[in-house]
């Protein structure tokens, strides 16, 4: 019989008192977790920001932004240890929590860690601010002018549950500017946000009363308009319609940060399809597209395979839907909700039909399951898909002639794995910057974004900001009150 244990997935300073509890049972490793969260009222949500408010004058804006670093390094260096009981606990817990393949989860949340070791934070901080430390006082300009930066006070940040761990980017982003944070979660990840901002606890409690964690429902109209009112930044990552409802709430003098809906794809050049090249090419992108299950809206949904090479893009399709059938009977995908089958159901019948009209269009699918499915166009184009291991590839000349295809979707567009040789990386980037993507990276690599990347084209730290100017005329007016002048 499995034994019971209780967790909470939620974090408040300590001494907050609820008035009522609400249990999530998930079996793992032969136990029943039973997740305990409040379900918070306006009242209570109102008395946490206040002290969020206060800690972060008293523990949060005293601090150097070099202080900060060291802290959250510490932190982070825990788990980068596998033998660090947290860590642990988020391997055990977080495959039952969301459905995706255990040993995803673990190879994932170690090398996500990483990108915000304390050196990666210092890099980090170097490539948005040239000087660090004008978060902490006035530092003097090459303009001639005293220059100080401020963060917002407190930030409401609502997360999605899409991505394990996903959340701690933000999280770190806003301390570093010296934000106390309110943050939102998911119930379909509401757990390492909780477990990180225990690793805090261990390194600095006072620091770690600085975060509050609490999940509820989506579109809690009362809770939502007391968080994003009451405090002075908000920032939402989520569906297109959340970023809307949120947004409406939020007052017109709070800075607001939104991340919505976003398409990523990929590119192959004829050079990445050589027989030296072509294996890897191939297995690179169907890593891009298992991990996590296209979950992150950096993961491709389109791929696009020049003509010309050693190997066809017909060829590169059959080749990729091979490697996503050994990956199934590896890393199976997780189970799906019943929308989610059904879009995949209404995909593959669609396409079915239209490769029946279309002797260009080819379905590649799992057999009797909706496992995987790769969609080959003999023309070129661009589309979305349905997410969960179901793709496009479309044909195409020439790369170069990619952007005819990308401008409708500029609103869209997030990152692109990009496989072609030196000479043309920097003139097929440049293209793809003007249509409007934001990230350029290496297949294999496009759901592992680097610290320091800007996210949907954006600042992370320079958007939170505001900055006060002394003029050098101020300073020289100053200094003949000095009584001690002559």
């Amino acid at each position: 019989m499995a034994t019971e244990t209780s967790l909470d997935i939620f974090f408040a300073p300590e001494g907050t008192t609820f008035s009522q509890f609400k249990m999530l049972p998930v079996a793992a490793d032969g136990k029943t977790y039973q997740l305990r969260y409040p379900l918070v009222t306006p009242e209570e949500l109102t008395a946490l920001i206040s002290q969020l408010q206060q800690a972060q004058a008293e523990v949060l804006a005293p601090l150097s932004v070099n202080d900060l670093v060291t802290k959250l390094g510490k932190a982070v260096a825990y788990w980068t240890d596998p033998n660090y009981p947290l860590r642990q606990l988020a391997e055990r817990l977080l495959p039952a929590i969301t459905g995706y393949n255990a040993e995803t989860v673990r190879l994932e949340l170690k090398r996500f860690v990483r990108v915000f070791r304390k050196k990666e934070l210092q890099r980090f901080l170097e490539t948005e601010l040239d000087q660090p430390a004008i978060l902490d006082d006035f530092h003097p300009q090459k303009s001639g002018q005293l220059t100080r930066a401020y963060g917002p006070e407190t930030v409401f940040q609502v997360f999605s549950g899409n991505i394990p761990g996903l959340q701690i980017w933000s999280l770190v982003m806003t301390t570093l500017v010296k934000a106390s944070t309110l943050g939102k979660t998911s119930l379909s990840e509401p757990l390492f946000p909780v477990l990180f901002i225990r690793s805090l606890v261990q390194v600095d409690p006072r620091l770690a009363a600085c975060f509050v964690i609490l999940p509820w429902k989506g579109g809690t109209k009362p809770l939502e308009t007391v968080a994003a009112r009451q405090t002075a930044a908000t920032i939402v990552y989520g569906s297109d319609q959340a970023v809307t409802s949120i947004g409406k709430l939020v007052p017109l003098d709070h800075r607001f940060l939104h991340y919505g809906h976003k398409i990523s794809f990929a590119m192959i050049g004829r050079e990445a399809l050589t027989p030296d090249h072509y294996l890897t090419t191939i297995k690179q992108v169907a890593d891009d597209i298992t991990i996590y299950d296209q979950q992150s809206c950096l993961s491709a949904q389109t791929i696009l395979v020049e003509a010309g090479g050693a190997v066809t893009p017909l060829m590169v399709a059959q080749l990729l839907a091979t490697e996503l059938e050994n990956a199934q009977l590896k890393r199976p995908r997780a189970q799906l909700t019943q929308a989610e089958a059904a879009a995949l159901v209404r995909f593959r019948s669609e396409n079915d039909l239209a490769a029946l009209a279309d002797s260009q269009i080819k379905v590649f699918a799992s057999k009797q399951s909706t496992a995987w499915t790769v969609v080959y166009h003999g023309q070129p184009g661009f589309a979305g898909s349905p997410l969960n291991r179901t793709v496009h590839i479309f044909q195409i000349p020439h790369l170069e002639q990619a952007p005819t295809y990308l401008t409708v979707y500029r609103p869209y567009l997030q990152s692109c794995g990009l496989a072609v040789g030196p000479e043309r990386l920097l003139r097929l980037a440049a293209q793809l910057g003007k249509v409007g993507v934001g990230r350029i990276c290496a297949l294999g690599e496009m759901t592992r974004a680097q610290a320091g990347w800007h996210h949907d084209g954006q600042f992370n730290l320079l958007d939170l900001l505001r900055f006060v100017d002394i003029e050098h005329q101020a300073e020289l007016a100053a200094e003949p009150l000095d009584p001690d002048v002559e």
